[in-house]
């Protein structure tokens, strides 16, 4: 590892202990290493050469940001080093930042390889693009009745329903969202897109997984207030009245660092099941 990116979640370093101490263990494993704090943008437009891996610092939400701002630069894989709560995307806690720097110069690693979503809203005077590695949720505002959406999958009708909203989710957010509205759990190296329907009062409206080069459109009916796409529960815009929202596989993939001895189905049973297994 010769060139190694620093991406942090500054709200949970607020006096930059874990940066310092960071840089100072990248130092010491990876002596010849340049190191390159990512902070915006602008920082990856102004590296002078390509990043090997980039360490993000932080919990799911700082991998997901990054996945979005700075994967599609620089397609760097990520390393997700947990200083938050859950951390069901990141690699390795900080307490094991040692034993993770010593396996990557082992070059005990391994990448997956993760899919990620473009949609692009259309309406009649904008134009709306954005990324996700979990979901595009569109949604009624808290006091709104409920909501027609109409769902084609490669320009043809899969359904109409009334409901409070619509989830598109790959298979990494299948933990997210998708699983509290009662999504399928899908092994995150696979490319599938689910469609999972929020509080349906259609009862023909199922959770449908369609193929990864599938176009997914959606278009929402008879709605008098508020209605909302979120990207990956982060970034959003409210929708009139005539937006088209087209929801497909992005070009770029997000590669995130694992090690050798990676199993998701233990993250999966520590993280979402308890330890025996059970809800």
């Amino acid at each position: 590892m010769k060139n190694i990116g620093i991406f942090i979640n500054p709200s949970k370093d607020k006096d930059g202990l874990i940066l310092s101490m960071i840089l100072k263990k990248i130092k010491f494993y990876f002596n010849n290493s340049h190191t390159y704090i990512i902070n915006s943008k602008n920082d990856v437009e102004n590296l002078k050469s390509p990043l090997d891996v980039l360490f993000v610092l932080g919990g799911d939400g700082t991998i997901l940001g990054a996945a979005r701002d700075i994967v599609p630069s620089i397609n760097v894989p990520i390393l997700g080093i947990n200083i938050g709560h859950l951390g069901f995307l990141t690699s390795v806690e900080i307490a094991e930042i040692d034993w993770a720097l010593k396996k990557i110069k082992q070059g005990r690693i391994k990448y997956e390889r993760r899919m990620m979503l473009k949609c692009t809203v259309y309406d009649n005077e904008n134009e709306y693009s954005n990324l996700a590695l979990n979901d595009i949720v569109v949604a009624r505002g808290t006091l709104s009745r409920m909501v027609e959406f109409q769902i084609y999958v490669d320009d043809k009708v899969y359904s109409s329903f009334k409901g409070d909203g619509i989830i598109v989710s790959t298979p990494t957010g299948s933990t997210a969202y998708s699983f509290s509205a009662g999504g399928p759990l899908i092994v995150p190296s696979l490319e599938l897109i689910s469609i999972i329907p929020i509080c349906s009062h259609t009862p023909t409206m199922r959770p449908i997984i369609v193929g990864a080069q599938s176009t997914i459109k959606i278009i929402s009916q008879d709605f008098d207030e508020e209605l909302f796409l979120t990207v990956d529960g982060q970034k959003s815009i409210k929708l009139s009245k005539s937006s088209q929202i087209i929801v497909n596989k992005f070009s770029t993939s997000c590669n995130l660092v694992v090690f050798d001895n990676f199993d998701y189905f233990e993250v999966l049973r520590n993280k979402i099941l308890n330890k025996n297994g059970e809800w």
